[in-house]
C-alpha cells in the first residue's frame, strides 16, 4: 500500500478506519484555513459519518492539538468526541505493541531514526501516533506532516493530505462578482 499521488478520496472508497493527526484537528478549528479546505474538510467527516467508518484520533494528537487550542478548538474537540464515528484512542498495550514493532524495524535497519532529521523527541510522538492507529487498525492516515506519513507508509497504511480529500461539487463552484447594472 501507498499513497498515490494527486488522487482525491473519494467517499465509496473511504476505509473503515482512519487516522486523523494532530494538524488535521487544527485546521478543523482554524479561521486561517483556507475554503476549499474547509470544504474538503466538512466534506469528508459528513462521509465518514455516512460510511460508518471510525475517526482515530491517537492521544499523542489529542496533546500536540490542545497546546495551541483556544476555549473554540476545545469545544470543537468535545463535539467531535460525541460523534459515534470518532475514537479518542489512549496510547495503550496494543499501540505500545505496534510502536515497539516500528522502533525494531528501524534499529534493524541500522537507523534508530530511520532516516528522518527531525529530532528524536518528534519521531517518537509521530511513531506513537501512528501505532496507535495501527492498533485501532487504521489503514490510512490523514497529516500535512511529511515524515508522519512516511511513518505511516513503512507500516502499510495509505497516507494523504487534506488537500487529497475530495472537494465537494458545491465548493468547485466559481462565485462571479457581478456588476450593478448601469443607468442610462
Amino acid at each position: 500500500m501507498g499513497v498515490i499521488e494527486g488522487a482525491a478520496l473519494i467517499g465509496s472508497s473511504l476505509p473503515k478506519c482512519i487516522l486523523l493527526d494532530a494538524n488535521f484537528l487544527v485546521a478543523h478549528a482554524s479561521a486561517k484555513t483556507s475554503s476549499d479546505d474547509m470544504a474538503r474538510i466538512d466534506h469528508f467527516l459528513a462521509s465518514v459519518d455516512k460510511a460508518k467508518a471510525k475517526l482515530i484520533i491517537p492521544m499523542p494528537a489529542v496533546a500536540e492539538y490542545l497546546v495551541g487550542a483556544d476555549t473554540a478548538g476545545v469545544d470543537m474537540l468535545n463535539q467531535l468526541d460525541r460523534k459515534a464515528c470518532v475514537v479518542l484512542a489512549p496510547f495503550d498495550r496494543a499501540a505500545a505493541f505496534e510502536c515497539a514493532l516500528i522502533d525494531r524495524a528501524a534499529l534493524g535497519a541500522g537507523d534508530k531514526k530511520d532516516g528522518s532529521s527531525s529530532p528524536w523527541q518528534k519521531i517518537k510522538i509521530d511513531r506513537q501516533i501512528v501505532a496507535t492507529g495501527k492498533a485501532y487498525g487504521a489503514t490510512l492516515v490523514i497529516s500535512a506532516d511529511v515524515s508522519l506519513r512516511a511513518n505511516a507508509l513503512r507500516v502499510g497504511m495509505d497516507a494523504k493530505t487534506i488537500q487529497d480529500l475530495d472537494l465537494p461539487d458545491d465548493a468547485r463552484q466559481v462565485k462571479l462578482e457581478l456588476a450593478p447594472p448601469k443607468l442610462k
